[in-house]
């Protein structure tokens, strides 16, 4: 392969799942043959990223990288997601917040009321493999595969046993060792048997903007990213800094791009970057919404929003820094609040404070 070619490729692929350069080589060169893109999943692996990334809940305003995944390893038959190791939930440390989301079990008898749930979390979802290496999650009775990993220290084994702990101490039941799907996780399924069939049919939405989550990091100016969903209807919202134009054009080129993007068509343009009439005291809103050209299920809304002058967002600034943002990240989304740092705190060499020395 042309140096050129190549490096077009990785930089590319970094953009796109966050990657470090040596990471996408690497990965590059084992794809070796097959033509330089995006892997997609089917399947029972699709619809196992759909609900990971569903419910890791993009509700967060301040993560290191945003919506708190640093980078993401995608193949055909499983995916790695990188989780921030300094990133937290409402003050939860991000890794075990993830663990209360995804992993299923079973309510106490005493909590459990005909018609009503009785079962937390991912029903279905199970772990294979705990280690400092990372946790491995798949589905009852498929071969799907999506492997959470942090930095070295995190043991998630050590995790793992802590949570189960706590839930037998609640008189809650583990669901997620057993081989088979439970009487209550079969229930759920059976109850909200619509729900779960239109979220598989349309897993291959947010599977693929799991498998290109770098761009929120790598190309995308916004300081903080949410996203949430109604069955088959996803919506992301971007907000970005005063000062900062939001490059929607090219966040969309790059999502639906024919080769490294996902099958997505824009259906509707509402742009108010250049508005006359807009008082740049109130936030401005730039709206794309897209859809399956093939008519597939699923329906994307992506929100561009510009902070008005109302906005103080020093203290947002603080916040990423304590996260462990990268300085050369918050350069590029808070740069009147980077540059009016002192060079030792850019840098995270100095103590954190105002800037008059509060």
């Amino acid at each position: 392969m042309p140096h050129g070619y190549r490096d077009r490729n990785v930089k590319r692929l970094r953009r796109y799942t966050g990657l470090t350069h040596a990471h996408a080589l690497q990965l590059l060169k084992d794809r070796a043959g097959r033509m330089p893109r995006i892997a997609e999943s089917a399947g029972p692996e699709r619809l196992l990223e759909a609900l990971v990334f569903e419910h890791l809940g993009g509700d967060v305003d301040y993560f290191a990288h945003p919506i708190g995944i640093s980078s993401v390893i995608p193949r055909h038959d499983s995916l790695v997601i990188s989780l921030d190791a300094s990133s937290t939930r409402h003050g939860y440390p991000l890794v075990a917040h993830t663990l209360e989301r995804l992993l299923p079990a079973e309510l106490p008898e005493a909590e459990q009321k005909q018609g009503d749930v009785r079962v937390i979390g991912v029903p279905g979802i199970r772990t294979t493999r705990a280690g400092r290496e990372g946790l491995r999650l798949s589905l009852a009775g498929t071969k799907a595969s999506v492997i959470l990993t942090c930095n070295g220290s995190t043991n998630w084994a050590d995790l793992l046993a802590d949570r189960q702990e706590q839930l037998e101490a609640a008189e809650y039941r583990p669901c997620w060792n057993e081989a088979e799907m439970t009487p209550p996780e079969r229930a759920f399924h059976q109850d909200h048997a619509e729900m779960s069939r239109v979220i598989e049919d349309a897993s291959w939405l947010p599977s693929g903007l799991l498998r290109r989550s770098g761009l929120f990091h790598e190309l995308s100016t916004a300081y903080c990213t949410r996203y949430w969903s109604t069955w088959d209807q996803w919506r992301i919202e971007l907000k970005h800094d005063l000062g900062i134009k939001p490059p929607h054009d090219a966040f969309i080129d790059h999502l639906t791009d024919p080769k490294w993007g996902m099958s997505l068509a824009v259906d509707k343009l509402h742009c108010e970057c250049d508005a006359p009439w807009a008082d740049p005291h109130y936030d401005r809103q730039c709206t794309v919404e897209l859809s399956s050209p093939t008519s597939r299920p699923g329906e994307l809304q992506v929100r561009f929003r510009a902070m008005g002058t109302w906005f103080n967002s020093y203290d947002t600034y603080r916040d990423l820094k304590r996260t462990g943002a990268a300085p050369a990240w918050l350069m590029r989304v808070m740069p009147r609040h980077h540059q009016s740092e002192p060079r030792q705190l850019r840098t995270g060499s100095g103590p954190l404070t105002t800037p008059d020395g509060c």
